[in-house]
């Protein structure tokens, strides 16, 4: 076989199979009634304040309690103005058009940014609550430590001595260093505020990442115009502003997505750019190393597809060190700039968080169950059940050569491995939110089948459990 010839063949694998929906069955109406009836229970729960502390106050089913009541119909009655906005996208992806997906998903990214706008307004505290947040050493801790900058080269070489907040020294330097360049731009009042709508707004750019991230597994404009609405309305996304959390699912959504095609094709660009997104993502959340298991699990599928062939070997070799040269280039750029050490920054935060572990007394047992429980309460409960019934219809539709299938399911296990390791205990709703992207594409998928009717239905429910959990829970507070 010529050299030609095996370049060809490895490209080809990467090609992803779309997947055609017309001509495979969606839920059933059973089935639906389940996913409504689930969703529906749950808004009671929620509603009626069920699933806090237990009567010995040793265990929480989660961690976002007390209970409040912004009043439910209240809530839903501030929340509504987008969803329309989300409706009418959905209704226009059912009708064969020419028309282009690009105004489609700017008016999902417009209805997630009202969605945090209007979550603020739901709140007594209003837009201010948005300052507060974000200057608050409590809840996030990275604007106050910004604000004692003097010099930013002196303050990364000594980044891993420095007293830091709460929160900041478990992290690397960049969610500081992005709120000291707001502080230095518009001052201490309007740089916190301003950096919190940024936070927001770069959060929302992960619905248009969505987009082309669910473009992994299918090439049905349908589906991944659904996998951006349905992310638009995910409970975490909007509760959690302005917090970077919301931010970290764009950055392993490139992560992914760049590995994907780099690895497939052997080719310079993708692999490029999975070395710049890798260096942002550890520059500012040591928690997005956790998508390395996602990257190897892939490389060793990817492998396999390739009947293990020495070509194969040397090609993922050759996209690995690519990906590394550039990573570790760019950090001895900043290593040379400023003295900034990566290397014991980690370690410091790696120590930190382990007694900050210990102190919260989060046993595994429980909370291997509890964790992911959090996980599905950040995606709005729906995506469970939906996933199990599209999980049961791929099994019964087993190919193991198909590609979006095994996209899924090294997604799935991505996600079990975490939880299974007890690495990233609690708080999962938030901490977990970078995965929640692989989950959304396959519920997605799933839905994308659904007639339009009941699947109006079910992401009205996904909209007012949005607003059942703004209404009841407490996620931030200054």
């Amino acid at each position: 076989m010529s050299k030609k010839t095996r370049q060809r063949r490895l490209r080809r694998l990467e090609e992803p199979r779309g997947v055609d929906l017309a001509v495979q069955a969606g839920m059933t109406k059973s089935e639906i009634g389940m996913v409504l009836a689930i969703g529906l229970a749950f808004c009671l729960a929620v509603a009626v304040e069920l699933g806090g502390t237990t009567p010995e106050g040793t265990l929480q089913l989660t961690h976002w309690t007390p209970w409040r009541d912004l009043g439910i119909l209240q809530t839903s009655a501030i929340l509504f103005g987008p969803f329309p906005l989300i409706a009418w996208v959905l209704w226009r992806s059912e009708k064969d058009s020419p028309l282009s997906p690009s105004p489609l998903v700017a008016l999902l990214v417009f209805a997630s940014l009202a969605l945090q706008a209007l979550s603020m307004l739901a709140d007594p505290r209003g837009l201010h609550l948005v300052q507060q947040i974000a200057a608050s050493p409590g809840a996030t801790s990275y604007f106050s430590d910004a604000v004692r900058i003097r010099s930013l080269a002196e303050w990364l070489q000594h980044f891993h001595e420095i007293p830091l907040g709460y929160h900041s020294v478990t992290h690397p330097p960049g969610p500081i260093v992005f709120y000291f360049v707001f502080f230095k731009l518009f001052g201490p009042s309007a740089g916190a505020t301003l950096g919190g709508w940024a936070i927001g707004l770069l959060g929302s750019a992960g619905v248009a990442v969505m987009y082309a991230f669910a473009g992994l597994w299918t090439i049905d404009r349908r589906a991944q115009l659904t996998a951006s609405a349905f992310y638009a309305l995910i409970p975490a996304l909007t509760l959690f502003f302005p917090e970077f959390d919301q931010v970290y699912p764009v950055l392993s959504m490139l992560l992914v997505f760049f590995w994907v095609k780099a690895v497939g094709a052997s080719a310079v660009k993708p692999a490029l750019g999975a070395g710049v997104v890798l260096f942002l993502a550890t520059f500012f959340a040591y928690n997005l190393l956790a998508l390395g298991v996602f990257l190897a699990y892939y490389g060793l599928h990817w492998l396999w597809r390739a009947q293990n062939t020495r070509p194969a070997w040397r090609s993922l070799f050759r996209t690995s060190g690519m990906v590394l040269g550039v990573y570790a280039g760019l950090y001895a750029v900043l290593r040379v700039a400023t003295g900034y050490n990566p290397f014991a920054a980690l370690h410091r935060a790696v120590a930190t968080q382990a007694v900050f572990a210990a102190n919260l007394h989060r046993a595994y047992g429980p909370f291997v169950l509890l964790d992911l429980y959090d996980f599905f309460l950040g995606a709005g409960i729906l995506a469970f059940p939906i996933l199990l019934f599209h999980l049961r219809r791929q099994f019964r539709q087993w190919n193991v050569r198909r590609h979006d299938l095994a996209l899924t399911l090294i997604g799935l296990a991505t996600i079990l491995t975490l939880d299974l390791s007890g690495l990233l205990r609690g708080e999962t709703a938030r901490v977990w939110l970078f995965l929640q992207p692989l989950l959304i594409v396959p519920v997605a998928l799933e839905l994308a089948r659904v007639p339009w009717r009941w699947k109006l239905s079910i992401f009205a429910l996904q909209w007012w459990i949005l607003a059942c959990l703004k209404a009841k829970m407490t996620f931030l507070n200054p």
